[in-house]
């Protein structure tokens, strides 16, 4: 086995995060740990892909912003994405309920790489209640997230959008896939596959 680096260490974390989403929902609390999961995915690869040019100094870097430049022309109405963006309401199925879905304001012509920060500043930024829960009666099913974009201290942009249960794990199962891809990528002996065994090598200590 190889010495273990950052590098290692986290793409081993944003891993996990993502089978952690790709394994059964949690029983009782499914929609709070996707939420949890959720964020945590996004927050992490956000703040890492969105580096400045002149920040940019090792292979990782690069494949990082790349990444982003790369939601920058996605569409999150296509694949991998496949999010409603149309300015009508719609009923989605959540178990065996048809859950009526308020309408999203403001997404038509976003770019993934676009929404992705709007939702990172509406998750992270603590200057406002920008995400609440959103409930059928007793049934906790998702979150509506209210976004905006600032110029000179005034809102340029807002809009807000709600996403269930399903949304927010595809969408962060995608992005943690999208970025551990773009990292085992960055150099060339990490794509036979010792660099990916030597991180799931790596241990968490047990409460």
């Amino acid at each position: 086995m190889t010495e273990i680096t950052k590098d290692h260490v986290e793409w081993a974390m944003v891993g996990r995060l993502r089978l952690m989403l790709e394994e059964p929902p949690h029983q009782t609390f499914n929609v709070t740990q996707t939420y949890a999961l959720f964020t945590s995915v996004l927050c992490w690869v956000m703040q890492r892909v969105r580096i400045k040019s002149h920040e940019v100094v090792s292979k990782d870097d690069k494949e990082a912003s790349s990444l982003f430049k790369r939601l920058e022309g996605d569409s999150i109405s296509a694949d991998p994405w496949r999010l409603h963006v149309a300015p009508t309401g719609r009923i989605e199925r959540v178990g065996a309920l048809g859950v009526p879905v308020p309408m999203p304001r403001g997404f038509e012509a976003h770019t993934a790489a676009r929404f992705l920060i709007n939702l990172r500043d509406a998750t992270a930024h603590g200057d406002a209640r920008n995400v609440e829960p959103f409930n059928n009666g007793s049934l906790l099913v998702g979150f509506t997230f209210s976004c905006a974009e600032f110029k000179n201290r005034k809102i340029a942009w807002d809009g807000s959008i709600t996403l269930l249960e399903a949304d927010l794990r595809r969408i962060g199962i995608q992005l943690a896939k999208l970025y551990c891809d773009a990292i085992r990528h960055s150099e060339p002996h990490r794509r036979d596959g010792h660099f990916g065994n030597d991180a799931a090598s790596i241990k968490e200590v047990a409460a």
